[in-house]
């Protein structure tokens, strides 16, 4: 989505609304020591005149006194001014974070389709981390110069001449607004560019360390490795690129600082000459703008970081703006059976994938779906689970129509068993309590000798407490699924839907896992899907898509 830079920055602001207060905390000291600092030099530059032999009223114990006050005092408020931002900052992202979750469970798949998780890993790290230079280092900064600058403006034309203070509105301006938006300009492409080369190479090392198996068994190392070279050298030559076109703004920035410091010479002389001035007031004039510049510089060092915040800016309000086509029901139930497709169609895009389904499961049924890759079958499960909804017709549960059902309790009934088990970096017991956090260790016990693991368990050194990982290579594949499998006897799900959940494994550990659940469907209704017929033997009822219609076999 295209954002103008005012409504992103408004809407960035919008998040922190709660922290208004520790905003202006924050400001209030930014001004504060920025002013101390500059009463530093200032004083400094009177001590000078006075020795010069101008006539100053103040003492040199006094001027001194004032000096050392103002730096321990701007130490102070440069302490709480700090302290302010990155509570901000950390208070945000961890909102931030939050929200994108919470946006993302909510959002239907057809939203995500385009995301790939390792979009996602730099969606949730990378562009969340960088908006801290937005948080921590651009609002407080923003306010802080514009304050301090109104003050040293006011302050000059009260005490030298308001030619003066023009011209440090015109110095401000030129190096706080006019340079920062050109070079923002000129660079934001980059930003955007190195954001979307960053998502797109950890999505390709996401892919490189989960298919490090198959890239290892069909001997690819190398391309591997060469591709990750390719990718790396072009986010380098990216991030050259930005980093060129920073130093030569920064360079154009230090130049036209020198310009002005000439010309506040120039000016303060012309003013002299003319009477309109004391001679003493010109080195004043020269002290207040270069000892003033500091927070305006701030502003002028901003474009190379905002080029990349506002681009991670972007993405995040992309990702929190979406909105799902799915619209969550209010009504709680207890009870999920029976399930009945009433001439259900689905398509995606233009094609379609179901067309006038008719299906009903029962209570303690055991019922399998028959067919080659790409009819619909696993399209039925995500309809069950509502990741879609019906394009037209109706599914109902017990009688009343899924749209109207709350994602809560339908989960809390129905549990999806796909192909592929996913192992969290924990013990074997943790990852056993996703399904239940709260299950006794009998309940455990149980579940795990009816999914046919509990063997493999004791077999290894510490038991439950041994770590496993999606990436460890000490437990095979079958025996992932018949933990997945545990996990399920944990939760006592009402229904249970396979989507090919045993495709992956051979037929000896498939034999198990489809004996378990035989014993087991007493107690719930199940759905298997799958290409096999083998692997639907168990089920009393099979439907098998023949020439795009689902028929009773």
């Amino acid at each position: 989505m295209k954002r103008g830079v005012i409504k992103l920055i408004s809407k960035l602001i919008t998040l922190i609304g709660p922290f208004i207060s520790v905003i202006l905390l924050a400001v209030v000291n930014g001004v504060i020591g920025y002013l101390l600092a500059i009463n530093i030099t200032l004083f400094a530059g009177i001590a000078i005149l006075k020795f010069l032999g101008i006539a100053i009223s103040l003492s040199y114990p006094l001027i001194f006194t004032i000096i050392i006050l103002s730096g321990i005092l701007r130490g102070i408020v440069r302490y709480f001014e700090q302290y302010s931002n990155h509570y901000i900052a950390f208070k945000i992202l961890a909102i931030l974070r939050i929200k994108i979750f919470r946006a993302l469970r909510h959002l239907s798949l057809d939203k995500l389709e385009d995301k790939s998780k390792g979009d996602l890993v730099s969606l949730l790290q990378g562009d969340i981390e960088t908006l801290e230079v937005f948080y921590a280092h651009t609002i407080t900064p923003v306010l802080i110069a514009l304050l301090t600058s109104v003050v040293m403006v006011i302050f000059i034309c009260l005490t030298t001449s308001i030619y003066l203070g023009l011209y440090l509105i015109l110095a401000y301006l030129i190096i706080g607004v006019i340079i920062p938006v050109i070079f923002y300009k000129v660079n934001s492409k980059f930003g955007r560019k190195y954001r979307l080369k960053m998502a797109q190479f950890e999505d390709f090392y996401l892919d490189s360390i989960y298919g490090g198996y198959e890239i290892i068994a069909n001997n690819k190392q190398e391309m591997y490795k060469k591709e990750v070279t390719k990718r790396s050298k072009d986010l380098i030559d990216v991030t050259k690129k930005s980093e060129m076109k920073n130093n030569t703004f920064m360079n154009i920035t230090n130049s036209v600082i020198v310009i002005l410091n000439i010309l506040i010479i120039v000016i303060g002389y012309l003013l002299y000459k003319n009477n309109m001035i004391l001679n003493y007031e010109i080195i004043l004039a020269y002290v207040v703008l270069t000892s003033s510049l500091g927070p305006v510089l701030a502003l002028a060092n901003l474009p190379s970081n905002l080029v990349q915040t506002f681009a991670s800016g972007n993405r995040v309000l992309d990702i929190l703006e979406l909105k799902s086509s799915i619209v969550d029901g209010n009504t709680n139930i207890s009870n999920v059976l029976p399930i009945t497709f009433n001439k259900v169609s689905f398509k995606y895009d233009t094609k379609y994938i179901l067309n006038n389904v008719n299906l009903t499961i029962n209570k303690n049924e055991i019922v399998g779906i028959l067919g080659p890759s790409g009819v619909g079958k696993s399209t039925i499960l995500k309809l069950i689970m509502r990741f879609y909804d019906v394009s037209s017709g109706e599914v109902l549960i017990n009688d009343m129509n899924i749209k109207n059902i709350s994602y809560k309790s339908l989960y809390d009934n129905i549990n999806l068993f796909s192909q592929s088990t996913y192992l969290f970096h924990d013990t074997i017991l943790n990852n056993l309590l996703i399904a239940k956090s709260d299950a006794s260790k009998e309940e455990v016990i149980a579940a795990c000798q009816n999914a046919g693991i509990y063997d493999y368990i004791l077999a290894q050194k510490e038991g439950f407490n041994t770590k496993i990982s999606d990436l460890k290579d000490n437990i095979s594949e079958g025996e992932k699924q018949r933990l997945g499998l545990a996990r399920v006897f944990l939760r006592k799900p009402k229904l249970l839907l396979l989507d090919e959940a045993t495709a992956n494994i051979d037929a000896i550990n498939e034999g198990i896992i489809l004996n378990a659940l035989k014993q087991y469907s007493k107690d719930m209704s199940i759905i298997i899907i799958s290409h096999r017929k083998s692997t639907l033997s168990i089920c009393n009822k099979i439907y098998e898509f023949k020439e795009g219609n689902l028929c009773l076999v």
